[in-house]
């Protein structure tokens, strides 16, 4: 029977559960996921506990990415370069083992093709400097991107650009949001990334540089399942031709992350089913 969890500060509305369930169903095996909120004081030890109680593997949300890759014994390269962990993976035979892993890049990667578009050598535009933008500069600059990393606390990109090595960080360009920052970003790029919160998007300031937005460029938020569509959405309906929610990168990372623990990658068509229908009451 395998148990697994995704741990974040409000994970009530998450689609994790759904997505995990679906994929044991597929692959043939019992078991079970739960969604469980944990305060970042309390994280640290839910995690121990978790493994004492036999858990196979957790999935990491907003807040704690960077506490998950702190709580593991032993870290993937991504990790120790980006300081950001979405998914913990228990040793069954000692369960103060953990190894950490980040999925998200190999979900933003994924998504991005899905939406016909590829990172490799373009100039790609990241909006946000937290827990999940570091997992996703981490893999742009990994395959060749140049990033144009944009935050409304450039200190706070420029500590996320110093985790990374020197070859890494030459690739990153930092833009304050506020003023010009995001046009100047903008222009002449043809991926543009969300990793803010949906709510981010609600001031009208914050909107303001996407007139440079290219109709060519493909736009991914990271933010899904916001009713009626993200202040995002609707702020680039009618100037781009592609824009997609995170929900596939959701799935995506999150079938890597099964394929990392349990060994075995599942079928992709029962997760984006179940994601799309989750039921979120």
């Amino acid at each position: 029977m395998i148990q697994a969890a995704v741990l974040g500060s409000d994970v009530s509305k998450s689609r994790s559960p759904a997505i995990h369930r679906a994929a044991y169903r597929a692959m043939g095996l019992e078991g079970t996921f739960e969604a469980l909120s944990i305060d970042e004081a309390g994280f640290p030890g839910l995690v121990a506990e978790l493994g004492q109680r036999g858990y196979r593997y957790l999935n990491v949300t907003i807040p704690h990415k960077a506490a998950a890759a702190a709580a593991a014994t032993t870290r993937a390269a991504s990790v120790r370069r980006c300081s950001a962990a979405n998914t913990l993976i228990f040793e069954p035979t000692a369960p103060h083992a953990i190894h950490a892993e980040n999925t998200d890049g190999h979900g933003l990667l994924t998504a991005l093709a899905d939406l016909g578009t590829q990172a490799d050598g373009q100039d790609a535009v990241l909006i946000g400097a937290g827990g999940a933008a570091a997992g996703a500069v981490d893999a742009l600059v990994a395959v060749g991107a140049r990033v144009r990393l944009v935050a409304r606390s450039p200190a706070s990109a420029q500590e996320l650009v110093s985790r990374l090595g020197p070859e890494r960080r030459q690739r990153i360009s930092v833009f304050a949001w506020e003023g010009e920052g995001l046009a100047k970003a903008l222009h002449g790029s043809r991926i543009v990334i969300s990793s803010v919160p949906a709510v981010a998007w609600e001031n009208i300031e914050a909107t303001r540089g996407l007139e440079k937005l290219a109709r060519e460029s493909a736009v991914l938020e990271m933010a899904y399942g916001t009713p009626g569509g993200s202040p995002l959405s609707r702020a680039v309906r009618g100037r781009v031709r592609r824009y997609s929610d995170g929900l596939g990168m959701l799935v995506h990372q999150a079938a890597r992350a099964i394929e990392l623990a349990l060994g075995e990658a599942p079928p992709l068509a029962p997760l984006f089913t179940a994601a799309r229908t989750a039921s979120l009451t």
